[in-house]
């Protein structure tokens, strides 16, 4: 670490690894929406690439702090190290809740019902979410503001087709009874996949930060401030 530049060129280069290892966990969570049954194999990867991702985290956190107190950056290159220490950390947790889908699948192999394995409609859902973190990434490494913010625009999206997914499942659980024990895990997985959506709209604000200095989670609770004094003024008057 001969001087700032070359670290953040380092922190960069283990951050993009760190992106590829998530991607990997959203591949293997795909396949084993797609299997017939359980597969131990793709959970033991699942878990060794967690392991990596935990690593890659801890080291950019560590690597960005001594930058911070051996360099003493300014302006855009705190920027980017604080952001490189914020999305490392979302990272980690998206990490964490794909793991924890597949947990939830193992479980839904020892439920009653017809509904077992009828993972199609996760299926869907994950591809689109795992395309739109394909798209962040792209953002990250064009250094394009533009296509970050369009990512923001895609979590209304998201959270509409989570409703409609929990319906579909809620529905089935109604129509039988045996539904219910795996239907709730399903509603469960679901839920982590739509939490993993808004991680990566907190992954495109940081970016947005990190290109413009703009704070986009001001701006967000400003605008929500703003929403709540007008529905105020209009059950007021």
């Amino acid at each position: 670490m001969k001087n700032l530049h070359e670290s953040i060129n380092g922190i960069t280069e283990h951050y993009i690894e760190l992106c590829k290892n998530v991607d990997r966990l959203f591949r293997i969570n795909m396949d084993m929406l797609k299997k017939d049954s359980f597969d131990r194999n793709l959970y033991g990867e699942a878990k060794l690439v967690e392991d990596m991702i935990n690593a890659f985290d801890v080291k950019i956190k560590e690597t960005s702090i001594m930058s911070m107190a051996r360099f003493q950056p300014a302006a855009s290159d705190l920027r980017a190290l604080i952001t490189f220490m914020e999305s490392s950390k979302m990272l980690e947790r998206m990490g964490d809740l794909l793991l924890d889908t597949l947990v939830l699948m193992r479980k839904i192999e020892k439920k009653e019902g017809n509904m077992g394995r009828d993972f199609g409609i996760l299926e869907n859902f994950l591809i689109k979410i795992a395309d739109i973190f394909q798209k962040y990434i792209e953002a990250f490494i064009e250094k394009n503001e533009k296509k970050a913010y369009v990512l923001l625009g895609m979590d209304e999206e998201i959270n509409e087709i989570r409703w409609e997914i929990d319906t579909v499942i809620t529905n089935q659980m109604k129509e039988d009874s045996k539904n219910i024990d795996a239907g709730v895990l399903m509603l469960l997985i679901n839920k982590k996949y739509e939490r993993v959506s808004d991680k990566i709209k907190q992954l495109a604000m940081s970016s947005i930060y990190n290109f413009s200095g703009e704070n986009m989670r001001i701006v967000e609770l400003i605008e929500k401030e703003k929403h709540k004094n007008e529905k105020k003024e209009e059950a007021e008057g």
